[in-house]
């Protein structure tokens, strides 16, 4: 079994922001993330995020981007996705 990363929120969200991910709001330590197509994600903003938080984070990349969990984890160790298709024209329609 592949062992979780320890990551800052901040190294999350950076490689949030790699599948579409966009900031939309942040309320006290609390950043909500969503893509274009629907997806959301609130991440709590701490220097070191909890293993449950990041058990979570690669449920929700099996879930909606049907990663495994080998996959899922090597992208929050690496950050360079795989399989997610990612037009930044989702996001210019809804400006």
């Amino acid at each position: 079994m592949t062992k979780l990363p320890v990551l800052s929120a901040r190294e999350v969200v950076s490689r949030l922001r790699r599948l579409c991910f966009k900031e939309v709001r942040q309320s006290g330590s609390h950043i909500r993330l969503e893509r274009a197509s629907g997806e959301a994600l609130t991440i709590p903003y701490h220097p070191e995020l909890s293993r449950g938080i990041l058990k979570q984070i690669v449920s929700t990349l099996e879930d909606r981007f049907e990663y495994s969990r080998e996959e899922a984890i090597e992208f929050l160790k690496t950050g360079k996705p795989e399989k997610v298709s990612c037009p930044i024209e989702q996001w210019t329609k809804n400006c």
